[in-house]
Parts: structure tokens; sequence; C-alpha cells
């Protein structure tokens, strides 16, 4: 964010316009810089408006509510722990996110208003007798005669008791009402040292607990918990160009300057911002403006900004004018010293200006590319500034990438493809990306999760190490990726994804969709019907089939050959089992296996004309893993490009067209989204089919310069009709596959390969000229692959294989589609 660059059309389509972009002054202030264009035959009129807010924690995910906290007051020589500070928290009756709490939350947590940080530990803690808190703390001085004081909350007329057990023995009941509540029990004696505090419930009754204070028995009504209310309105010192500002809950100042003269500033309400910005945008004696109540009041501080505005400015026809602002932080004495040093009219802002442009991404293409530029220019900007903040996780809060703005949440399927889009545009953010969603081994949850469980997070590091060939990262990333395996395979902890005898992968317990595709029909049809427990689709096990070969790769290049036998087992297992009890041959697809209550497969799950319920994506997914037999692979081939089944001419649509359930116009069925066409075209590659690998990348970036050029933006999901995109405006994530395609195909110093062999090195000349790469297979299936090396277009290339001539095809000007038999092997490409 060293620069950001946006426009705001005022008269579409670029005929009155103000790109406004903000560039690196210093760590602690921003030259804006407005150029405001008028195209048009006549003056045009605008302000510049300003919102500046302070953004508070929220409740909940997606929440635009802020979390209401309290402090904790407590006398000299107290100790305040929290409930979640516990060294283990056990449930009495295991639940199946144990292992993996969603959003990467602690095992019991619970976001609550009026509580010390936000949190307590609930979700229907004490219910069951023996559920159990543990605490180890270390005391730095002796209590004469302690009491522990804890802070709870329990529903009117219910009570619990809990057995205290450890250093001290004894009983704690919890009872009242609905609002926090403290109750105290003494300790006697507590020796400085370390102490061990077990807590177990008798049962009976649910409790949230926020955590307890150790204190001398005499002050315990020294204990106290104030509400401490955020200040969303700041001081404002008005400049003639400009505003400091000063927030009660932050020790840092903001100002603002502007090279227009302020017309005033006021409060205003989110709610009201089309009232403030339309019929009342002149209208500054309006100090307080205030929209719909139903969506915020003026006592909420998360809806609430500061507006300053300018003077109106008049722009002449066919003319252009440049305005300087500057926006800075820092103590009261830097931010004022920064804006007294701040003259508008300096020539040295148009060199900052310039400089800092030329340091933002930059689309690189080759001649073949150069029309695509703009589109993917437009994918850039959005997936690298979708960025949100404050995003709760793992007891704190984290700036995050999201599939668009409107999400500010975790979204783990989503955030795995945004590092893909972000491995073509920035590598340290896509190893970051990536790293928000490990968790160390060992650790309470086996990854962080959110939403649709789709471990994309393992193939982005499959396309970092073939980018990078970093062993740090390897050694880094193995044994997180393991972990995250593991669960999603059903080997972990409290995970219950192997449920049925046949141990076909299901995540219902975890997430209601399977693979993201929300309305996809026998998912659609199976919730309908509650048959969640007996049903297990495809896509799970197969990329549990497919992830277990990539990290038995990565296991072999780290010599961890002990680490084979559970993968050799997930292939095993779930290969069989889906060639067993799914394949459909009369449909040419996999099916949903049906089960009965002992978890014996039935059949698989058929529409009401008979027909496979699972003709689409899902059903062609064993392609991926990779365990077809030659027979079945040519039926799903021709499925996926067949006009008359998945493929259409923007792309593979996620139903089959001739399936009795699919519809035209549905959210995923009968549309086309880039994002599974991702592991398909990965997949052209393993079966040797570079020539269906282009296919499928060249149609879905050409697709993105329909929708972008004709509209400017970035959809999420497209069907075959004007105006082809749909969905959210400014959506990344499961379109970031634009970026990968257009890099594969276009861009100079790219090498592409799929899933079935292992990089050992790839290095690329200076000048894109000259490649070594060193493969090796990475699944000993002995069959050829297809490779793509993008090099530069000013020259003709010579390709051998292991000092052979290889055989390779040029789809365009400096892209080689290249034939590579079985085997290890070093690919060169030379000028020739």
């Amino acid at each position: 964010m060293r620069f950001y660059s946006m426009r705001l059309e005022t008269i579409w389509k670029d005929q009155f316009y103000t790109d406004i972009s903000f560039s690196e002054l210093s760590k602690h202030s921003r030259l804006v810089r407005l150029e405001c264009v008028n195209k048009t035959a006549a003056p045009q009129q605008l302000t510049l408006n300003c919102l500046s807010q302070l953004v508070f924690p929220p409740l909940l995910q997606s929440s635009a509510e802020p979390v209401r906290l309290c402090h904790v007051q407590l006398p000299p020589d107290s100790v305040w722990t929290h409930a979640l500070d516990y060294a283990d928290l056990h449930f009495a009756n295991p639940r199946p996110t144990d292992n993996l709490v969603p959003d990467g939350q602690f095992r019991g947590e619970d976001r609550r208003h009026n509580s010390v940080d936000g949190s307590v530990v609930a979700q229907n803690f004490g219910m069951d007798a023996g559920d159990t808190l543990l605490y180890r703390l270390y005391l730095n001085k002796s209590f004469a005669n302690a009491a522990v004081v804890w802070r709870f909350q329990i529903d009117k007329g219910d009570n619990v008791t809990f057995q205290m057990t450890g250093t001290v023995k004894g009983q704690v009941t919890f009872s009242d009402g609905k609002a926090f509540s403290a109750v105290s029990v003494p300790m006697g004696p507590l020796e400085a040292g370390e102490l061990e505090l077990r807590f177990t419930s008798q049962g009976g009754a649910a409790v949230a607990l926020n955590g307890f204070a150790l204190v001398e028995s005499a002050d315990v009504d020294a204990v106290n918990f104030p509400d401490a209310p955020w200040h969303p309105v700041p001081n404002i010192e008005t400049l003639s160009n400009g505003l400091i500002l000063k927030y009660d809950d932050v020790s840092n100042y903001y100002g603002f300057a502007l090279g227009l003269p302020m017309a005033g500033y006021r409060q205003l309400q989110w709610s009201g911002l089309d009232a403030a910005l339309g019929s009342e945008a002149h209208d500054f004696t309006l100090v307080r403006i205030f929209g719909d109540p139903r969506r915020g009041h003026a006592g909420d501080p998360g809806s609430l900004f500061i507006h300053a505005a300018s003077q109106p400015l008049s722009v002449g026809p066919q003319s252009t004018q440049v305005i300087y602002g500057l926006i800075c932080t820092g103590s009261e004495g830097e931010v004022r010293r920064t804006l007294a040093g701040f003259d508008p009219q300096a020539a040295r802002h148009e060199k900052v200006y310039r400089s800092a442009k030329e340091g933002a991404v930059q689309i690189a293409a080759t001649p073949s590319g150069e029309d695509l530029k703009f589109s993917q220019q437009l994918m850039a900007a959005v997936t690298l500034s979708n960025l949100v903040y404050p995003i709760y996780t793992q007891r704190s809060y984290i700036r995050h990438y999201s599939p668009g703005r409107i999400w500010d949440c975790l979204y783990t399927w989503d955030a795995g493809f945004t590092g893909l889009g972000l491995l073509e545009l920035d590598l340290n953010q896509a190893v970051e990306i990536l790293n928000a969603y490990m968790t160390p081994p060992g650790a309470q949850s086996a990854f962080i999760h959110h939403g649709s469980p789709v471990p994309v997070q393992i193939y982005l590091f499959w396309e970092l190490w073939n980018r990078t060939q970093s062993r740090d990262l390897l050694k880094y990333f193995y044994p997180r990726l393991r972990q995250y395996h593991a669960f999603l395979a059903g080997r972990l902890g409290s995970s219950t994804t192997r449920r049925h005898r046949d141990h076909l992968i299901c995540t219902w317990d975890y997430f209601y969709n399977s693979g993201g595709w929300d309305d996809y029909p026998p998912q659609k049809y199976m919730h309908a019907n509650n048959l969640e427990a007996g049903t297990a689709p495809v896509v799970n096990s197969a990329h549990t089939i497919r992830c277990a070969k990539l990290l038995r790769a990565a296991a072999a290049a780290l010599g961890r050959t002990r680490d084979f036998a559970e993968y050799d087992q997930d292939i095993a297992e779930l290969s069989a089992s889906l060639q067993k009890y799914s394949w459909d041959e009369s449909s040419g697809y996999f099916g949903y296996v049906m089960h009965d209550h002992l978890g014996e497969p039935t059949g698989i799950l058929r529409h009401e004309s008979g027909a496979n319920f699972d003709m689409g994506m899902d059903g062609a997914y064993p392609l991926v893993a990779g365990i077809c037999s030659a027979a079945q692979e040519q039926i799903i081939l021709d499925h996926l490009f067949s006009p008359q089944h998945l493929w259409m001419d923007i792309g593979i649509t996620t139903v089959d067209q001739s399936a009795p359930y699919y519809s035209a116009t549905g959210y995923w069925n009968g549309s086309v989204w880039l994002a599974h066409q991702w592991f398909f075209w990965k997949t052209m590659l393993d079966l040797g089919r570079g020539d269906l690998a282009v296919r499928i990348a060249r149609t879905g970036v050409d697709l993105w310069k329909k929708v972008t050029d004709s509209t400017y933006n970035c959809m999420e999901h497209f069907e075959p009709r004007e105006p082809f995109g749909f969905g959210w405006c400014q959506f990344s994530s499961l379109s970031s596959p634009a970026l990968s395609w257009f890099a594969s195909l276009y861009t100079p110093g790219r090498f592409t390969c799929g899933f079935d062999v292992w990089m050992e090195r790839c290095e690329f000349s200076r000048n894109n000229r000259r490649l070594r790469v060193n493969l090796k297979p990475a699944n000993g299936n002995g069959r050829n692959v297809s490779v793509l090396a993008c090099m530069n277009p000013d020259s003709r290339y010579r390709v051998t294989w292991n000092g052979q001539t290889a055989v390779s095809i040029n789809p365009h000007d400096s892209l080689l589609q290249i034939q590579l038999p079985a085997g290890p092997g070093e690919l060169r490409v030379d000028v020739a």
C-alpha cells in the first residue's frame, strides 16, 4: 500500500472523472493527488469530500457493530486471568470443532458485549457434567488469605456448580440473572510460585465465563468492571484547508490538508451518506446527519464519520486540474509540523507521485497479450486493495485480504485463491496470506477455518514452491500443511470427516458447502431433505487424494519418508471407494454416495428422474485427483469440453447442461466461475493435454477482458448472455485465476506445470531468453505430461529434454507448449 490509486467516475464512461492516488511520503504521511479530468464539451462542477472514521473492533465477523467492552479495576497486588487464558478446555462430550474452531477462535470462545477483551468462554460450557477448565499461573507474591472472584453471565433462573481442584480445593456456584455478575470464593493462603486451578462442572446449566481475579479476601469489593465506551467523535481543530483530529481511544493525532478552501465539516452517519452527499451536500448548517435508524443510530460508534468538504470546484471543458493534499498521523507536534510544512503548490509533489506510481505493480505482457493488460490491471488493483481491518482471529486483530471489502471476514477457500492471484503480483503477500491460515503443529485448531473446506492453501503452497524452490518455505509450511490435511482426511483430533465405513470424506459438520458452490443441485437437495448424516460428495475425497499426493512429494523432498504411509493410505482407501461406490457408468460421472445408519454405502444419490444427481464439476473431480481409468478419463474429458454438457463459449459451467436439474439462472447452477476451472486447467497439463489447458486459460482471460472492458467491474461469476458478469462488482479471490492464466500465457518468465511433476529447479535468464528446469515425477503414474513456458517474444527457441529435442508448439508468439515423457530430467530452452 505504498501507492494506492482509484478512479471515481462522475460521468461514466471516462467523460468526467477524478483519479485519486495516495503516495508514501514517510511512514506516517501520504501525499494525496486528485486529477480531475473533464472530457465533455461543457464545464463541470464537483466537490471534494473527505470522510474520516475511527474503526472499532467488531463484535462478530462481517459485523459493522463494534464490540462494547469493559475494563478490570483491581486492588494492588491482585492478578487477573482472562477465561481464555486456560491451559486446557475440555468438553465432556467431544465436539467436531474441538480441533477446528471457526474463524480461528479459541475452543469455547464466544464474542460478547460488555466483557473484558470482548470474549468469554461459553458455547454451552458447563451444561454437561465434566466440562473442565484448567489454569496454570505463576504468582510473584504470596496471598495471606486469597479469594477468587469470577466474572460470569448466566441465564436468569439457572445455576451451575463447579468443583475446584488442584492447588486449592472447593466449589464455586454461578447463579443470578442475565447481566454479568461476580462471585467470590475464599481460597485461604497462597504461596508465591506455580499455581494450578481446575474447574469442573457438575452440569445442568451453561455459563459464560469472562475471567477471574485473585485478590486478598478483604479486597473483594474493590474488584470492579466499569464500562469502556468508544468515543467516535474526535476533538476537531479546523485549519483554512484542513483538519486536525484527536480521538480519545488512540494516542496519535491525525491531520488532513487539501489544496482548496474548505466549506466546513460535520458528523455524518454512514447510512445517511446518500442524502448527505446528494441534496444536502453543500448544507453545512446541518452539523449532524443521521439516516435510517434501522441501520445504526446516534449512539452507534461504528457508523459515525467526520465529513469535511471543499468549496465547489469548476473544471473547464476538455481540461484537467490537479490538486494535492496530505494525510498524516503521529504525535501532536509531528502532525502540526507536517501540516505546517505542506505546500499544496510544491513542484516536488508530482515527482513523488510519479516515482510511487512507477514502483507499483506493473502488468507485463507479450504482444499477443497486450490488449488484455487493462483487464488484468483492474484485477490486480482489486486483488491488492481488497484489504480490511480489523479482523479478529486467534485473540488478535489482523489486516486481511477479503473476497471483497463488503465481506470483512476470514474465508478459507477464497483466501487460497486470493493467494494464487497475489503470487502473480507480490510474492511476499502470497506467503503472508498462506501463513494467515496456518497454525503451528499441535495448535488447538488444525488451521484457520471459515467456510467451504476446499484446501486451496495446499495448492497455493505447491505454486509457491514452483515459483521459488525455497527450502526454507518448504521446511516451515510442510508440518503446518500436513496438520491441515490430516484434519480434513479425518486423521486428527476431533475430525469427523471420515465417518463412513467406506472412508469417503464429508465435511458437513464444518460447513454446509462442500465445494463453495452454494446451489449445486445434489448439495441443495441433500440439505433440503436432511440427508447430511448419510451422504458423501465427491469433491472432498478427490481433494484429499490430490493433496496427499502433493504432500507426499513435499515429504520426499524433505526426506520425511516416515510420512509416506499415511498419504499412501489416504490415496489407496479413497481411490478404491470412489471407484467402487461412486462411479456411475450410465451418466459418465461419479456421484454422491448414500449410506445407511451403520455407515455402509447403499448407492448414489439420484434425481427423481433417475439421473445421477451429480452430473457436474463435483462428479468430474476424480479427474483432478488423478485416479480415473483411461475410459473414465476420456468420458469426463468429453463432458468437460462438449457444448452439450459442461463447455460453454465462456468456459466450463458447473452443472451439465443436459441434466434434468440444470438451471440457466442459478448462482452456480448454470453459471461459469473461474475458481474450479483452475484445478481442471492444471489437470490438463498432467494428462498431457496442453492444448486443452491453453483452451481453458485463453477462454478465461478473454471472458475477463470482455466483462471488464465493458463494465470496468471485476465480477464473481458469468453467464453466457449479455452482460456476462454477475455478482459483486469489486470481487477478487475466486476470480483470481484470470491472473494465473494471463501470466502463464503472456508473461515472459513464467513456467507452468501440473500436479504430477516436482520442480527441483527453475531458472530463467535475466532477459527470459533461456530456461533451465529440473523435473521429476511427483507420482508414479508413468505418463507423459505437458508444460508451458512463456519466453521473450523477440526470439525463436530450441527445446530439449535430457539433451534430446522435445516436442513443442507455439500457441502464440512466445508461448511454448511442450510435451515431456515420463521420468526425471532437465528441460532446456535456448535461442535457436
